[in-house]
């Protein structure tokens, strides 16, 4: 029986030994060398730059906030079901999505960028949208206001990883 492991064992390795050492197709290679050339964004412009650092203040709160308030519903479905704590953990998360949606709509963004900033706005307002839904939910018990707020967490979450990809590609993403 063990040599009948150890013969399957040296079989699949050395299977996969050749199929490392085999030559690649031109068309595998051009798809791997398109990939590549994909996953490289040209390099931003001065004036993006300096929007991208900008927009990095907000958008590190940002992300810290947005993980705040998904576990904030987390701890009250799972743990503790008081719903005057959960308001209380909510309220500064709502003011800040609320102002960080002002600041981003006020700050400068290049034309090449608009589409971006845009979306940044969209974001921190369905950030506050869920936080407003959580807050209500805390007032009135409806449970449909928390699967709301989960929709519009969702939403606002992808909308940063897609504004991410634009100004800090690579960038750890922890949604």
């Amino acid at each position: 029986m063990l040599a009948g492991v150890v013969v399957a064992l040296a079989a699949t390795a050395g299977a996969a030994w050749l199929h490392e050492i085999r030559p690649r197709s031109q068309s595998a290679l051009q798809t791997f060398n398109a990939r590549a050339e994909k996953a490289q964004l040209p390099a931003l412009t001065a004036d993006e730059e300096r929007f991208a650092t900008t927009l990095w203040a907000v958008h590190r709160e940002a992300t810290r906030s947005a993980v705040a308030l998904s576990f904030a519903g987390i701890t009250y479905q799972t743990e503790d079901r008081d719903a005057q704590a959960f308001a209380r953990k909510i309220e500064p998360l709502a003011k800040f999505f609320h102002d960080a949606e002002m600041q981003v709509r006020a700050m400068s963004a290049p034309p090449s960028l608009s589409k971006t900033q845009s979306q940044y706005v969209d974001a921190m307002a369905l950030y506050a949208n869920a936080a407003t839904e959580m807050l209500k939910f805390a007032e009135d018990g409806d449970s449909q206001r928390l699967q709301v707020a989960h929709s519009l967490d969702v939403k606002a979450s992808e909308y940063m990883l897609r504004v991410g990809e634009v100004l800090w590609p690579g960038q750890y993403k922890p949604h």
